[in-house]
């Protein structure tokens, strides 16, 4: 039988855990939907990125936020979504931990007509700052990367009406 102190112990370790997954899963979110105040609540002031394996590096939240917002501006024409997914976290001590993430990644750009897709393995840092877990370092290493070219394509996609009303004001730039 487990002794109540023990028993403490493991919930406390299956609530960080989670705590954990729902800081990565929000980070996604934010990203995907543009929600630039969310995406800053994931990050530690102090975050250290590395992307697109170490092509893209900054040392602090600032310089990564306004990379990501210009980056992934939806008045630019593009459509990106984040899927993550098979944590493998470690638990470091109370207020740190790490964990590699499998994440997909849809990047279409509707000006440059083409459609980037990813598969990469994230590695990230945590840290617990005054009760709630942060992203303090993440980046990532491609495993598959494919860029398909969609003016060649037949293919439609059902999209969002803010992605919508930016290509038809794109399409209605070209023709004017």
């Amino acid at each position: 039988m487990v002794d109540l102190e023990t028993l403490a112990a493991q919930v406390a370790e299956l609530r960080d855990l989670e705590e954990i997954k729902k800081v990565k899963y929000r980070y996604f979110r934010a990203m995907t939907d543009n929600d630039h105040d969310a995406l800053k609540e994931t990050l530690t002031a102090d975050v250290v990125t590395s992307y697109s394996d170490g092509k893209y590096v900054f040392e602090n939240r600032d310089q990564l936020l306004t990379f990501l917002i210009e980056s992934h501006d939806p008045n630019a024409g593009i459509m990106a979504y984040w899927m993550a997914g098979m944590p493998e976290i470690t638990l470091e001590s109370d207020t740190s931990a790490t964990a590699i993430w499998a994440m997909y990644h849809y990047f279409y750009s509707q000006k440059g007509g083409f459609v980037d897709e990813m598969f990469v393995y994230y590695d990230d840092a945590y840290r617990k700052e005054d009760g709630v877990w942060r992203i303090s370092k993440t980046g990532y290493r491609r495993v598959i990367n494919q860029i398909l070219d969609r003016r060649d394509m037949p293919y439609k996609m059902q999209a969002p009406k803010w992605a919508v009303d930016a290509q038809a004001a794109a399409d209605g730039a070209k023709s004017g």
